[in-house]
């Protein structure tokens, strides 16, 4: 039979089946973590169902009505504290559940150890403060370090928050674990109507702790608190105001007057002219001390009519922007805004590009937005506003890429509204937070969503003014880059003269030598005049000239064959000190005649290179041969090598090779021209017929037959000056750099060991 103090408890277990019921059909997505939300319910129960156990079951006999009471007591500060937690941190209490096992294993044992358990009974409490025992120590001292540790976590949560939703959930979270351990000490203090009201209290806290799971968005606690002090000032006001007015009539007697109306009338004027300017001092006040403007007027008309006065005025973006962001500001009563510019979607993978952009200038807030993404689909098809609150914590965000989260989350922003033109997103206004930490009602975000809608036309024709300026910079750096082509192709025109000038001067020479030597030896054998040693010496003359013409040639077939990619390269294991002693060598007798001073160092120890060794010979004595030319009698040049380590793990070891000169330098303009074959950087007319005279000069090819085979070794070839002069020779330094391994995508890459000998 069910007595009345049974009723309450049997209330509570009907209340917690339909919780059960209410948790398992609720059909949006809850957070995770429901298993213990439904653990918390059911514990809610069994606190309840401990009363119905009958008085002579084995279990009181042994243990007692209360270790009944506390476990399933401490099963509900479990349960909840582990929903607390996991709410506001987004991560499971490993620390909780662990100290929470360990509490509640030591109970376990202490009511086993205990012959039996008081705690929680009738008068346990006087008993207990008289001769302590260890389950009521455990019990009291595990309550009030959950009670202070969990409702701590709650305030530093609230603290910390940067979103006011989150931090309204962090207080509604301390209201309920307040109300939860109330419940708890009031249903251990043994006496029955207190253990009633306790149990009415768990009730309150799990209902709210079922409300809280199920719905990410909670009522405003703050603005509920707010509006109510509200009221409570306005009603305490009036109230006031009635009761003087009353007793202003009483003590002049008014009411015994014949004329009582007309008098009550005018003493009723009087109390309003003074009531009204007293309420909206109360109202203004209200609002400054608690930091609310809850009780101003929300005009979303004018409000809306200033925003549009403000945009419309501006076409430049940067100002457009900068306009706009103010205007938000002040309208919105937000820290800050801006506005995140929307690219048309990529063809690749159309997504789009976002950049957020502050008081006209834009930021280092990059990102991309997949069109298949839910706040895509939200804005573009639903055209409604979203908040960072929901992109972070609805449930229905989870599946959001992560660097979409990363983006919005940089942003510093709290809401935002989509601007759409011709159904196409363009942009979106973002708002910070609020001046008074209020959360975003929804008619924040239809005047968000107003403004948005305003802003249209206007971003769009800010956006094509933009992009008519960067066309026309882009214009212009055509045009320049245009002039700079054809300043280049007349130089190159001149070069083609040149050359002709040149190579027909570089022939001509060595062919009038041979034929003036032929027409000697003609005239010398018809007179019987020619002898051995005469002999001898023309026609060491004659190869001579032969040669030269045999050089020129062949270097004109090389640049030839690098047109077409067809040199032939074999590469083997080469020494590189062997490789510059060969080049170097040849052209010690021609820098002794003028007295230069040619060093070569730090060849020694070198690492082994994949190499032509006839063509690499070749490039770096044209590119010596070219620093002997352009260096005065009595200058320097220096040779040096060093090893670079690799770029990466996938890359080789590189020597890097630097040839140095005090010559006459280069011009920074000529600086890759010299690479160009046939190009000359001085004037051909002081060529010189003399292969290393000062200033003396070839064809102009040797530097790009050097290029052309050092770039088929995989490596590159490049010069630094700091200008040309002709008194003070600041010098060049030519670097050629070349990986130990050949790299697979070398130009014209034939190694020795796969060149058929047969073939």
């Amino acid at each position: 039979m069910i007595t009345p103090v049974g009723i309450i408890p049997l209330l509570v277990i009907v209340a917690g089946v339909a919780l059960l019921i209410a948790v398992q059909t609720h059909k949006e997505r809850a957070r995770p973590g429901r298993a213990w939300l439904l653990a918390l319910v059911i514990m809610l129960g069994l606190t309840a169902a401990t009363y119905f156990i009958p008085d002579g079951t084995l279990w009181l006999e042994r243990f007692g009505r209360g270790a009944a009471s506390v476990l399933t007591l401490a099963g509900l500060v479990i349960t909840f504290g582990t929903l607390l937690l996991q709410d506001i941190s987004g991560q499971q209490p490993r620390l909780w559940l662990m100290a929470a096992g360990v509490g509640l294993a030591l109970l376990v044992v202490l009511a086993l150890v205990e012959p039996i358990v008081l705690t929680g009974e009738e008068g346990w409490l006087a008993t207990w403060l008289a001769a302590p025992d260890a389950v009521g120590i455990v019990v009291l001292v595990g309550l009030v370090a959950s009670a202070v540790m969990l409702i701590a976590s709650a305030f530093a949560a609230y603290y910390r928050a940067t979103l006011p939703e989150v931090g309204n959930r962090a207080l509604l979270w301390a209201m309920l674990a307040m109300a939860l351990f109330s419940g708890i000490a009031l249903m251990l203090s043994g006496q029955p109507l207190l253990t009633q009201a306790g149990l009415l209290a768990a009730v309150s806290g799990v209902v709210g702790s079922t409300y809280a799971h199920l719905r990410h968005r909670a009522f405003d606690l703050r603005g509920r608190f707010i509006s109510i002090v509200q009221t409570s000032g306005l009603l305490l006001l009036t109230a006031i105001t009635i009761f003087a007015a009353t007793a202003l009539a009483q003590q002049l007697g008014i009411l015994r007057e014949a004329s009582a109306a007309a008098l009550l009338l005018v003493l009723a004027l009087l109390v309003a002219l003074l009531y009204l300017p007293l309420r909206q001092w109360l109202e203004y006040g209200l609002a400054r001390l608690l930091g609310s403007s809850t009780v101003v007027a929300f005009d979303h008309t004018t409000a809306s009519r200033r925003y549009s006065q403000q945009i419309t005025r501006s076409l430049d973006l940067r100002q457009l922007t900068q306009t706009l962001t103010q205007t938000l500001n002040d309208v919105m009563n937000v820290r800050g805004s801006g506005l995140i510019l929307v690219n048309a979607p990529d063809k690749s993978d159309g997504s789009v590009a976002m950049r957020l952009m502050h008081n006209g200038e834009g930021g280092t807030v990059r990102g991309r937005l997949n069109q298949d993404s839910l706040i895509w689909k939200r804005w573009q098809g639903d055209r409604v506003p979203l908040t960072q609150y929901d992109m972070e914590y609805n449930p229905t965000f989870t599946t959001l890429d992560e660097s979409e989260k990363k983006f919005f989350h940089n942003s510093g922003m709290s809401a935002y509204a989509p601007i759409i033109v011709d159904d196409t997103v363009i942009g979106v206004l973002a708002v910070g937070g609020k001046r008074d930490d209020t959360p975003f009602y929804p008619r924040d975000l239809d005047l968000l969503a107003t403004m948005a809608d305003q802003t249209g036309v206007a971003l769009r024709n800010a956006r094509l003014v933009a992009d008519l300026r960067q066309l026309n910079d882009e214009m212009q750096v055509l045009n320049r880059g245009l002039e700079a082509t054809k300043e280049q192709m007349e130089k190159l025109d001149a070069v083609k003269t040149d050359f002709i000038t040149i190579a027909s001067h570089e022939l001509r020479t060595p062919l009038a030598q041979i034929r003036g030597y032929i027409d000697l030896v003609d005239a010398l054998n018809d007179q019987g005049m020619v002898d051995q040693d005469r002999l001898e010496g023309m026609v060491g003359n004659v190869r001579s000239a032969t040669q030269r013409m045999e050089e020129l040639i062949s270097a004109m077939l090389d640049v030839s064959q690098l047109d077409v990619k067809a040199m032939d390269l074999r590469f083997t294991d080469t020494s590189l000190e062997s490789i510059l002693r060969m080049a170097i060598e040849p052209l010690v007798d021609a820098a002794r005649q003028r007295k230069l001073s040619l060093v070569a160092r730090g060849l020694r120890g070198l690492p082994l290179v994949e190499a032509d060794m006839q063509r690499l010979t070749q490039a770096f004595r044209n590119v010596i041969v070219n620093a002997i030319k352009f260096t005065p009698d009595g200058g320097r040049i220096d040779i040096s090598a060093e090893t670079k380590p690799p770029r990466d793990d996938e890359d080789h070891p590189r020597v890097v090779v630097s040839i140095a000169d005090t010559g006459v330098g280069i011009d920074a303009e000529n600086l890759e021209l010299i690479f160009r074959k046939f190009y000359r950087a001085y004037d051909p007319s002081l060529h010189s017929t003399g292969t290393y005279k000062f200033m003396g000069a070839g064809p102009g090819l040797g530097l790009t037959i050097a290029q052309g085979v050092i770039e088929g070794h995989g490596g590159r070839i490049w010069v630094e000056s700091p200008g040309h002069d002709m008194e003070s020779c600041p010098g060049s330094t030519f670097y050629i750099e070349l990986p130990v391994k050949l790299p697979q995508d070398a130009k014209g890459v034939m190694r020795f060991n796969d060149h058929d000998p047969q073939g």
